[in-house]
């Protein structure tokens, strides 16, 4: 599939005028945090070489100087957003995969958006305890010893979580999936992409050669790209003044709701790169892995917005 990068500078005889003005429309950037916003251990102040750099924190303070909102659209639970958000000075964000939607951080103004899974809010349990009450945390823990665990959110606990169910580790999507299907209810299994490392504590014993990836056993139809659209309804947001950000299957879910998706150069390796390059023909890749790819697809949206870094 030809692949289209971000050209360094948004000037010249070749310049992609259609992106360009994509570009200077975009007010909303919806990013993925991991394996594309963060450096190495989930850092800002490093390169994506681990080496001590002030480029992201350089990048963000510019995007808000030209108005453009930044909003982290993310796995990660509520307490691990919430901070991260705070000390970005971000005041919105999407946790869980889509399943908590904080419109705004600072007067705590949110919803539990589950898509196709019937809950209702006056159970008293949050989404994530009435999956919980299936049984399936344990039945895939006991199927694959040592290959799957709870991912354990930086050492938080999964318990920590409200909407999704949060593993790690290597198993078989088909079977997975066949799990989910016979628990009754209206459940997806999440791909959120590769891990660039495993924090302690962990149960795994993974085949040697064998990263593992981050998953989630989510509400169907539950995904950041329908989150994004939730959020721009209640905040309304024009779709045209959206850009969205990221390096994995999850992320790919955003371009069907954004005018503009970009993917970090590490995503090219996920394996339905190839599948959102056919059918988001404008879909454009920044050169550069993790916080390098982000740093350069912002500054090339600030230069389209008549900024240069």
């Amino acid at each position: 599939m030809p692949i289209t990068y971000l050209p360094e500078a948004l000037s010249g005889e070749n310049t992609d005028e259609a992106l360009r003005e994509r570009l200077a429309r975009v007010r909303y950037v919806f990013t993925d945090l991991d394996g594309t916003m963060m450096g190495p251990g989930s850092t800002v102040l490093a390169n994506a070489a681990g080496e001590p750099s002030c480029a992201f924190v350089e990048t963000l303070i510019a995007l808000k100087q030209t108005g453009i909102e930044v909003i982290p659209c993310s796995g990660r639970n509520r307490s691990m957003l919430h901070e991260d958000s705070r000390v970005l000075g971000l005041t919105s964000y999407i946790g869980e995969m889509g399943g908590i939607i904080m419109i705004d951080r600072p007067h705590d103004t949110w919803e539990y958006f589950t898509a196709e899974m019937d809950y209702d809010p006056a159970c008293g349990l949050t989404p994530h305890e009435v999956i919980e009450q299936t049984g399936l945390c344990d039945q895939f823990i006991s199927r694959w010893p040592g290959l799957i665990e709870f991912h354990n959110d930086m050492s938080n606990g999964y318990k920590h979580r409200e909407v999704t169910i949060g593993l790690r580790g290597e198993v078989p999507d088909e079977e997975a999936i066949a799990l989910l299907d016979a628990s009754g209810m209206a459940l997806d299994w999440g791909d959120n992409g590769f891990l660039n490392y495993i924090s302690a504590p962990t149960t795994l014993h993974l085949p040697e050669g064998v990263r593992g990836r981050a998953f989630n056993i989510m509400p169907k139809g539950l995904g950041k790209g329908r989150a994004i659209e939730r959020f721009c309804e209640l905040r309304g947001i024009d779709r045209s003044e959206t850009l969205a950000i990221g390096d994995s299957s999850s992320d790919f879910l955003m371009a069907d709701a954004v005018a503009q998706f970009i993917m970090v150069e590490n995503a090219l390796g996920d394996p339905h790169a190839d599948a959102l390059l056919e059918k988001h023909p404008k879909t454009v890749v920044a050169r550069g892995r993790i916080v390098d790819g982000w740093v350069n697809a912002m500054r090339c949206l600030l230069e389209a917005q008549g900024r240069r870094m």
